[in-house]
């Protein structure tokens, strides 16, 4: 995964190039300013310049790494050695102040040049995962929660950032940094480094130990993460509900089960976590008492080793600490971006089911008929919604579906919209199979408008316009009025510049619906689908919808999913769909007086609309 991953970094590899030389160069000049000690002990305690004591030199190996510590040492009297202390203090001075500086324009080269790198590959990263989700058929959505998605675009993706600023960040600088530290403390005394790496592994054991339980861990934290959104996402959206069924307690109590898997995984985690720093942090002590005990009698016993080596020695321990910390630390956060990693790919790697053909045709217009050929669906094997469904819709003609609920006439609309394809059976469009034409072309046909009216936090103007920009005010205002809706619109406080809110719960139901149905207007499509439109409205909002309706279907194919009958007595057919198959077809008379479901249906809603139960 992790391999897998650098293809998206992959791109920027001249500006880390850059990063990383600037980080070189940043980590170089600070192992100077700690080298810089010896002649500042020299000017402050010996009053003098001269050479600097060789140390330690045993073997051919410790002639060479001496010889090359005295051309260092060397090289930083001709920098800072003066004639005298003073102007030897002053001139020191002067050489920490450069080397600071510069030093600290190319760390923040580099910190710049990694933060945009980072933001570029969440940046695209982010946006694959939504536009994948996009991709993805409403199966999918069936078997996965809301809370799920919202949790990888925004927790996991959080975790991914974290270790990018850490791995971009620290990655380069921290390990060059404690290289280049070790190699200095090599040079001044081979033989106490040595020391120090003996204890080294076991750290290194420590922290491969923590990070694969650190990962394990991640992973279960962040799938409760998810359970805890998709209850949030849940309970925020049906407030109505509720609070109507006095739920408060109810809905408190499942989010505290939910949070309190997150907090028992988590504890989990952190329990592993926090025990990692102490461990590495009393093996460095443990390595810097051995040093330096070893050290100091050297300096104090058989003079091998002098002062000012000592304590630039002991100063480069100290200094390496940080950024050695810093690797375990980083371990850690790669272990929980790995885990995120795995997370998202997962989700990038699900298939779409519902995919274009590679042989798909585009299509502008359909000009004679769409057909359902002995087609049968199921969203479960062996538990069918619809069986051998024969039915032509012509081109122009209002086609409606009625029967009790639960019978698949919602089912059958999905089709035509090709969320779903058959289980068997095909549906065709001008003879070509539906799967044979483009997805994106065939729903550019369509307008459709639904029970639950889907609306965006966002204005009037946008919500009707949906994907339309560059929109007129004239041809909005037209929609709008089609829709039998610019009279509330006008009188809104900003008009079509008012913000609705989440989901358009500023406004009623009925006001909602003429909206949607002046975004299908706007659409202008050949094919209008309606399911169940008016269902959920009372008797004055159906009125006003079914009026916006009518001037929506006007010269256009329609599939109407009807709850009130009065509303389709002037469709073409009328089909009448029971526990998935088509029991009745045939104009409302014809139905009518020829007795059966339909009839029992139609008198049934006629009583109870007399007697005013509904």
């Amino acid at each position: 995964m992790l391999i897998r991953f650098l293809r998206y970094i992959r791109p920027f590899a001249p500006y880390l190039a850059v990063s990383v030389t600037a980080t070189i160069i940043y980590v170089f000049l600070s192992a100077v300013l700690i080298w810089l000690l010896g002649p500042l002990v020299k000017t402050l305690f010996s009053g003098q310049g001269g050479v600097w004591s060789t140390g330690i030199a045993g073997g051919e190996l410790g002639g060479q790494i001496d010889s090359f510590k005295q051309l260092l040492k060397s090289w930083l009297d001709w920098l800072v050695m003066r004639e005298d202390p003073l102007s030897t203090l002053i001139r020191l001075c002067w050489v920490i102040i450069v080397i600071s500086l510069v030093k600290n324009i190319f760390l923040y080269i580099h910190n710049f040049i990694v933060g945009w790198v980072q933001q570029k590959v969440i940046f695209r990263l982010r946006n694959e995962l939504f536009s994948h989700y996009h991709d993805l058929s409403l199966s999918y959505y069936s078997r996965v929660s809301t809370g799920e998605v919202i949790s990888r675009v925004t927790n996991d993706v959080t975790l991914l950032t974290d270790m990018l600023d850490i791995g971009f960040t620290r990655l380069v600088k921290d390990p060059l940094t404690v290289l280049i530290l070790f190699a200095s403390l090599f040079v001044i005394n081979w033989q106490l480094t040595v020391v120090a790496l003996l204890i080294m592994p076991l750290t290194w054991l420590v922290m491969a130990i923590v990070g694969k339980k650190i990962r394990r861990y991640s992973s279960r934290s962040q799938e409760k993460m998810a359970e805890v959104a998709s209850i949030l996402e849940e309970s925020t959206s049906g407030i109505r509900v509720v609070k109507a069924f006095a739920m408060k307690e109810f809905e408190v109590a499942r989010f505290r089960q939910a949070t309190h898997g997150f907090f028992r995984e988590m504890l989990k985690m952190m329990r592993v976590r926090i025990l990692n720093s102490p461990t590495n942090e009393f093996f460095g002590t443990l390595a810097g008492v051995v040093i330096l005990y070893i050290g100091g009698r050297a300096v104090l016993g058989a003079g091998s080793m002098s002062a000012d080596d000592f304590m630039t020695y002991f100063l480069l321990m100290f200094s390496i600490i940080a950024p050695a910390k810093a690797l375990t630390g980083m371990h850690i956060k790669f272990q929980q971006g790995a885990a995120a990693i795995e997370r998202i790919f997962k989700v990038l790697d699900t298939k779409a089911t519902i995919v274009d053909a590679p042989d798909a045709l585009p299509i502008e217009q359909f000009t004679d008929c769409i057909e359902f050929t002995n087609v049968s669906f199921a969203y479960k094997k062996d538990r069918p919604v619809l069986r051998e469904i024969n039915l032509v819709l012509r081109r122009g003609k209002m086609i409606a579906l009625v029967g009790p609920s639960g019978g698949g006439k919602s089912t059958l609309c999905d089709l035509l919209a090709r969320f779903y394809d058959p289980t068997d059976g095909r549906v065709t469009v001008d003879g070509h199979d539906l799967r044979r034409i483009q997805i994106d072309c065939w729903r550019h046909l369509l307008g459709i408008v639904t029970q639950e009216t889907i609306l965006f936090n966002d204005t009037v103007e946008h919500n009707i316009a949906y994907g339309m920009p560059d929109c007129s005010a004239e041809r909005l205002k037209a929609a709008a009025a089609a829709a039998y809706a610019l009279e509330f619109i006008e009188a809104m406080p900003e008009g079509f510049k008012t913000v609705i809110g989440p989901r358009g719960v500023q406004l009623s139901g009925g006001q909602r619906q003429r909206l949607a149905i002046a975004r299908a207007i706007m659409k202008d499509p050949e094919i209008l689908i309606f399911d169940e439109a008016t269902s959920a409205l009372d008797t004055e909002s159906e009125a006003m919808v079914q009026k916006a309706i009518n001037n929506l279907v006007r010269h256009r194919t329609t599939l109407v999913v009807a709850h009130r009958l009065s509303t389709i007595r002037r469709a073409d057919l009328i089909v009448v769909i029971d526990r998935g198959r088509i029991v009745q077809r045939g104009t409302h008379d014809q139905l009518y007086d020829n007795g059966g479901l339909y009839r029992k249906l139609h008198d049934l809603q006629f009583k109870m609309d007399r007697t005013g139960e509904e």
